[in-house]
């Protein structure tokens, strides 16, 4: 396997370059300082040749041109390369003085298209939060470290080679920074070479930290306490779904042999999957460690006992926004704490401020409702009920107790009731959900259908299995008129259905509501999805009760299958579904042998 360009280790000896005593080994790590790039390079360089902060560095040299030099050529032609001892250098090799190059501490990686002064104003903010001199950083950038006049003279280097020697300057710096601009969809996270950097850095376990330009730090921040932009998006949900579909495979190269080659090294290596799984949770634990820095500085200001009721209530809604933000990411014991913080700064604030006291009390009874909804999820039902019980004492005193918000209290309660098994307890706040829903949304409304579906599920639990079919039959129903005949609630619905009719015996309904949640799932996610290999294992059971074992056999397959292939062999639902399809051989071989 080969890759386009010039890559060449250097020779042995001691040279003097930019009026530093070199070994043969420092020449490969040579590199600019940050001062030199936000000064000489982009204010003297980049500028006096006509270009600006906007500029990319594939707009000062494109290599694309062989015979017309760009910015970068410009400044070693005519100077003799410490590598090869042959005229034209690389930038770095024309660089003097140690304010200007020095041998790297950073390695930069970063795609062709970003913008030279998003390079410039990420590394000197991050020499600034980091409390380091510009002029003792130095980062090691290809475009300026590697001779581009060689790289445009052509030719190719084996892979092999080509990998040896950038794991070899990766180990010798230790330390990459990852340029991400702009925040919405960085351009690093779509170049085969960027990513084939971070693929190195994850093998040998070097240090990788992620920077971006101040300006973009802001936006993302801000970003999590938007609900949504003009077009109805929420940035910070967007970026993470964005993480969430990186596939090295889909990555482009300006060389498809290059693209090709890379590939190859990954595939034979940890594979696309967990690479891909990698790349996704490292980019979110950048995003939260951003979030957490962010935290820290709200966190200090509320400890001013000075600090104006105004300014509290607004610290609170920020702790929120946080911790709905770690919620909505899976971490509720996170979310809990900021919640709670939340809910102290709303609760220390002067109740006379010139705020709305109206709206200080509905901020209060949203924390009681968030906090009792993640102690719910970490399955702390009685303090749950403890906290969506003052949730609803507030609403009711806010907003009355025919209000839409009264009833999402109403349903909570139930909700948390329900996981106590305390049936009951739960029907008698569902019904007085619904019955407020009915008449402040009308029957036709998703919240409607939503407490309609739990009352069945309710009833069913409660043995009165044709009530639940009652109230299923609602539920599917609205959501049939509200969204159509293929929607995932519609879906959801049959499929809740098929599980009561296989309670109730009769398989052969149960198989129809099965078929119809499939037919749907199947052409909304795609057969390959969890959620549909969890409908083939229940109409599999079905198939399994009512004689059917060649059926039930194919469909509970096709579960192993799609289990085994999105959680891995050996993930509990792919070892469950073995089990049952392991069972149902076993019953088909006791039938053969009869």
């Amino acid at each position: 396997m080969k890759l386009n360009g010039a890559f060449k280790c250097c020779f042995g000896g001691k040279l003097k370059v930019g009026g530093i005593d070199a070994e043969d080994d420092d020449l490969d790590f040579l590199a600019p300082s940050v001062h030199h790039l936000a000064t000489e390079f982009l204010e003297g360089t980049v500028k006096d040749a006509g270009f600006d902060e906007n500029s990319t560095i594939y707009d000062i040299e494109d290599l694309r041109k062989k015979d017309e030099c760009g910015v970068i050529r410009k400044k070693g032609l005519g100077v003799t390369c410490p590598i090869d001892g042959r005229l034209h250098a690389a930038y770095v090799h024309s660089l003097k003085g140690e304010d200007h190059v020095g041998r790297a501490t950073f390695m930069l990686s970063y795609a062709w298209k970003s913008r030279i002064g998003d390079i410039t104003e990420s590394l000197l903010n991050y020499c600034k939060e980091k409390g380091l001199s510009p002029k003792r950083v130095y980062v090691w950038i290809c475009c300026l470290c590697i001779n581009q006049h060689r790289v445009v003279e052509g030719g190719t280097v084996e892979l092999g080679n080509f990998q040896h020697t950038f794991r070899h300057r990766l180990q010798g710096i230790g330390h990459i920074l990852a340029l991400m601009a702009p925040w919405q969809l960085p351009e690093y996270l779509r170049r085969i070479w960027c990513i084939f950097e971070m693929y190195e850095a994850y093998t040998i376990e070097c240090k990788v930290e992620i920077i971006m330009p101040p300006e973009q730090e802001k936006l993302l921040l801000n970003s999590i306490t938007s609900t949504a932009n003009a077009e109805g998006k929420n940035g910070i949900k967007e970026l993470l779904t964005g993480f969430s579909t990186i596939r090295v495979e889909n990555a482009s190269a300006s060389q498809p042999e290059d693209r090709d080659n890379i590939l190859r090294i990954i595939e034979n290596g940890p594979g696309y999957a967990v690479f891909n799984t990698e790349i996704n949770n490292y980019m979110r634990q950048w995003v939260v460690s951003m979030v957490r820095a962010s935290v820290a500085e709200a966190q200090k200001r509320l400890k001013d006992d000075d600090l104006p009721s105004q300014e509290i209530i607004e610290m609170g809604t920020y702790m929120s926004y946080i911790a709905a933000f770690f919620g909505e990411n899976g971490d509720k014991r996170t979310s809990l704490d900021f919640y709670l913080e939340a809910l102290e700064a709303y609760e220390s604030a002067d109740p006379n401020f010139d705020e709305n006291i109206h709206d200080v009390k509905d901020y209060i009874a949203r924390t009681y409702n968030n906090i009792g909804g993640n102690l719910e999820a970490l399955g702390r039902y009685t303090e749950a009920l403890e906290y969506h019980g003052k949730c609803c004492v507030q609403f009711e005193e806010v907003y009355g107790k025919d209000h839409i918000n009264t009833s999402a209290s109403y349903f909570n309660i139930g909700a948390v009731k329900r996981k106590q098994e305390d049936y009951e307890g739960a029907l008698e706040m569902f019904l007085k959900s619904v019955e407020i829903d009915e008449r402040t949304n009308g029957t036709y409304h998703p919240d409607t259908a939503n407490t309609y579906d739990y009352i069945g599920r309710t009833k069913q639990a409660m043995g009165d299995l044709d009530g639940a079919l009652e109230m299923f039959n609602k539920n599917l129903e609205i959501n049939t008129r509200l969204f159509g005949d293929h929607h995932p609630n519609v879906a959801i619905a049959y499929g809740a259905m098929g599980l009561l009719h296989h309670t109730m015996e009769d398989y052969d309904s149960a198989i129809d509501c099965h078929s119809k949640s499939i037919a749907i799932a199947e052409n909304i996610l795609g057969s390959n999805h969890p959620d549909v290999a969890s409908s083939y294992l229940n109409i599999g059971g079905a198939h399994y009760y009512k004689g059917n074992l060649d059926t039930a056999l194919n469909y509970v397959t096709k579960a192993v299958d799609t289990y085994s292939d999105v959680f891995g062999l050996d993930h509990p639902k792919a070892t469950s579904a073995q089990s049952w399809a392991d069972l149902i051989r076993s019953d088909m071989e006791e039938e053969d042998d009869i």
